[in-house]
């Protein structure tokens, strides 16, 4: 019997456990993925190593999950630090979310399945290798959605459907699209789908390039010279981490309003903030609302009293229980072309306020702005922690800002989304064998709105495109003319405001610095002279 070893290996460690627990469901026979097949019988159960602490031999240990069967077979999650993985040797490589996996990892964890597995020697002289039984073969296996056409998948993608089509067996490629789970048969007569085209077609309305890429594997295409931020940027600013709803004592929050009425959405951005030791001060964007007025028939915004009331309720929600607004950094509002942002929000948030519950609470005001001037004496209680900012004035240096601390990694956004109603996370270790603890978290509607609306920010910025005028005498940050009518750009533009107060805290944090570093090297006045 063959002995293989198979590795899972996909962009964050999270997806290779991911995968591993759903090869546990169908072997232990159950959870959600078996309960689906009601046929399933047992494949390997009885085959696994288990122990008086592991029942299941499926371990969860922290460092990678292993499952080991009794002919010496394993399958094993990868660490997916590229230095911490190469020299390992493996019959299987299965690469999972391949498409958004770094070319890096890809050709290091190849590089597992280089030896031949029908190799053997022997001293004796009667030994002859070509009457020993064939080994299954090294497989690499490489399964994905796609992404973007400059990625490693997508080029193996066209090399490797060429290869199978030209008559090389080593080589196959199954396109799997929407169409074979919305039109399913089951002994030749019509079955119940996996997928409806309602589900389809309301993933195209919402997120057009997204919807291509997992329903039809039609791989984005980046937009030239011109595009200010790449979907490869994009990606390597990716973490493994929710959308998060409420306050957390370890962060202080940046809030982003982009107001509108009618024409545009009106879209509130919310960035934790953080004091990394190796990159200084980094943002997560944890949250994306557009308000939207649900019961009216043309989707139109709340009207701005509404608005402001769906704006306190946020910010109490990231500053907790706590004084008005520890934990709130700033509350940035685009003033607009036309002073919106200040007549009708920037005024309206001046008085203090009263909550649901009854508590009062402190207005917002914006101090060091021209319009405000001598009000902090006329509002007293209000908080100086607005900032109004001009498009007309501010618009080209923050896009600059946010190119730059996007290419220094420093703003970083959740994995996509893949529209599932639960993830698996991980609640702590078992004391008594060392083992992580799996929970499913139920994703709530407000998670998995702003998971979405997040995703459309990133389609958003990536197709903003940078121009000038035919003298190079002015600079246009803006959506292209084929896109002007198919896109907003109103959560891209949050997200530029909240890079502009990230980039100002960086830069606090140097000059804070290079105080420090001055006064450490103070020059000493102490004279060896004996006078």
């Amino acid at each position: 019997m063959a002995v293989l070893r198979r590795y899972i290996v996909a962009k964050y460690i999270k997806e290779e456990k991911e995968t591993f627990n759903k090869i546990e469901e169908i072997v232990t026979r159950v959870g959600k993925t078996a309960a689906s097949i009601r046929s399933l019988q047992d494949i390997a159960e009885k085959e696994t190593k288990k122990s008086a602490t592991n029942k299941s031999g499926f371990s969860h240990n922290p460092a990678g999950y292993i499952v080991e069967f009794y002919n010496g077979s394993s399958i094993n999650t990868l660490n997916s630090n590229v230095d911490g993985i190469r020299g390992k040797r493996a019959s299987l490589i299965f690469f999972d979310e391949a498409a958004f996996c770094s070319d890096e990892l890809i050709v290091v964890c190849e590089a597992f399945a280089t030896q031949n597995s029908d190799f053997v020697t022997d001293t004796d002289n009667n030994y002859n290798p070509e009457v020993q039984p064939r080994q299954v073969p090294t497989q690499l296996v490489y399964a994905s959605s796609q992404d973007t056409m400059d990625k490693l998948f997508y080029k193996y993608y066209k090399q490797f459907a060429k290869r199978m089509i030209a008559g090389d067996r080593d080589y196959f490629v199954c396109d799997m699209i929407c169409d074979v789970a919305i039109t399913v048969y089951m002994k030749g007569k019509p079955y119940k789908p996996l997928l409806t085209r309602d589900k389809v077609d309301a993933a195209l309305k919402s997120n057009a390039q997204k919807a291509r890429r997992e329903y039809f594997n039609i791989p984005s295409r980046d937009g030239g010279v011109n595009q200010i931020v790449k979907w490869g940027t994009v990606r390597r600013n990716e973490r493994k981490y929710l959308p998060q709803i409420y306050w957390d004592k370890q962060y202080k929050y940046v809030i982003a309003f982009d107001p509108a009425r009618t024409m545009d959405n009106s879209i509130v951005s919310i960035m934790r903030i953080y004091n990394d030791p190796e990159n200084g001060m980094c943002g997560d964007i944890i949250n994306c609302v557009n308000m939207v007025d649900l019961a009216n028939a043309k989707k139109y915004k709340m009207d701005s009293n509404r608005q402001i009331e769906e704006l306190r309720e946020l910010i109490l929600h990231y500053n907790g229980q706590n004084p008005d607004y520890e934990y709130i950094d700033a509350l940035m509002i685009d003033q607009g072309a036309g002073g919106g942002g200040t007549s009708t929000y920037a005024d309206g948030l001046l008085n203090n306020w009263t909550d649901k519950s009854g508590v009062e609470h402190r207005g917002f005001i914006d101090a060091n702005h021209e319009l405000y001037e001598g009000y902090d004496a006329r509002y007293p209680d209000a908080v100086d922690k607005l900032r109004l900012i001009s498009p007309r004035k501010y618009r080209s240096v923050m896009f600059e800002e946010l190119i730059e601390l996007m290419n220094l990694g420093v703003i970083h956004f959740p994995l996509e989304y893949n529209g599932g109603d639960y993830v698996q996370v991980v609640d702590g270790i078992d004391k008594a064998t060392g083992q992580e603890i799996l929970k499913t978290h139920e994703l709530s509607l407000e998670e998995q709105t702003s998971w979405v609306n997040i995703d459309l920010m990133k389609n958003e910025i990536t197709s903003m495109q940078k121009t000038t005028n035919p003298e190079n005498t002015s600079v246009t940050y803006a959506l292209p003319p084929d896109r002007i009518n198919k896109l907003h750009d109103d959560r891209a533009y949050t997200l530029v405001l909240l890079a502009h107060r990230l980039y100002e805290l960086r830069r606090k944090d140097k000059v804070r610095q290079s105080a420090v570093e001055i006064v450490d090297k103070a020059p000493c006045c102490i004279s060896s002279i004996d006078f």
